[in-house]
């Protein structure tokens, strides 16, 4: 795997849309210069930083405050989350377009350039986002990229022969292609959104962790999604492995089911049907992993109210057996 990627140089004039970055923390003040740092490294600046910092006890204030620099603007409020946090700095956003980074997640010099081209080269499109590399927290180790453990992100489309390479998923595909994958790509500091698509829409703090995903389906549901394999960005992971965390499991089908009165074209029944059954089952499992048996059965059963595969529903079954305990499985 090689570096992050860096702009190539070019002298084709070109429009230019403003930007606004959301860094939503909550005691990160040992973290979040690394966010602000990569920020102001952007090849393509960017007009607004909007820091909220949610209900922070730590040296937040004093660290954000050390820059000096009148295009970052700083919010305290008391605590109510990260998706609250990020609400606020989208009330707070002024950009034409619209991006998120966590502290301790650093993008590569190139993200806003490349996000910015790709948002507007057409009005069409909603949003965009990048490959990326996980790092483990602890050991500093980096452990792979989002694509490789996850190629069927690319299934949709096939990646333009360009210097970069790229892939746009129109918009009446988008939201089927992207809910069918299995890690839903509604990683929001890899993301840049038209503002004009998401003026209405905002987190919802009761989901959780899962707020990002039902977020990034309404958003694919507006226009045409692109996405590049490029690396542009590290994002930290605390669990040392290169998958999602599986605790995440139940807050994202909550996600998945927050969106359910949006889905209404024909077209995306089908595949969102058969993402909430696999859904169901991957919440099921942790349930019963962290021996929320009856929970776990339960979740599962849930899982046959909606059409799809008889045999996802079967391996479910089965899957789910073999991580009962022992002493369950007579």
């Amino acid at each position: 795997m090689g570096p992050m990627a860096t702009p190539e140089s070019t002298s084709t004039p070109r429009a230019q849309a403003s930007i606004s970055v959301i860094v939503p923390s909550h005691n990160c003040g040992p973290l979040i210069a690394e966010a602000l740092d990569s920020i102001l490294a952007q090849t393509l600046a960017v007009e607004q930083i909007v820091v909220v910092d949610d209900g922070s006890s730590d040296d937040t204030a004093q660290v954000v405050g050390r820059y000096r620099n009148r295009r970052i603007q700083y919010i305290q409020r008391p605590h109510e989350g990260m998706a609250s946090a990020c609400n606020a700095g989208l009330e707070a956003a002024r950009g034409e377009l619209v991006t998120f980074l966590y502290p301790g997640d650093r993008w590569s010099p190139a993200f806003t350039e490349r996000m910015h081209d790709f948002l507007v080269a057409d009005a069409e499109i909603a949003c965009c986002f990048s490959n990326f590399v996980y790092q483990d927290e602890a050991s500093g180790k980096m452990l792979g990229d989002q694509f490789s453990h996850y190629p069927e992100i690319k299934r949709p489309v096939l990646l333009r022969d360009a210097p970069h390479a790229h892939g746009r998923i129109p918009k009446e595909r988008a939201f089927g292609a992207l809910v069918a994958c299995s890690d839903i790509p509604a990683y929001l500091q890899v993301m840049m959104f038209r503002r004009s698509a998401i003026a209405d829409l905002r987190l919802d703090s009761s989901l959780g962790p899962g707020a990002n995903t039902s977020f990034a389906l309404q958003v694919f549901m507006r226009g045409m999604v692109v996405f590049t394999d490029e690396i542009l960005a590290i994002v930290r992971h605390a669990s040392g492995k290169a998958t999602p965390d599986p605790d995440l499991a139940v807050h994202r089908l909550d996600g998945l089911k927050a969106v359910a009165p949006q889905v209404t074209r024909e077209r995306d029944v089908a595949p969102y049907q058969e993402r909430l059954i696999k859904a169901h089952i991957d919440a099921a499992l942790t349930l019963v992993k962290r021996g929320q048996v009856r929970a776990g059965w339960r979740t599962y059963r849930e899982a046959f109210k909606f059409t799809g595969s008889k045999m996802r529903k079967f391996k479910g079954s089965l899957r789910l057996f073999l991580a009962l305990p022992q002493g369950l499985r007579k």
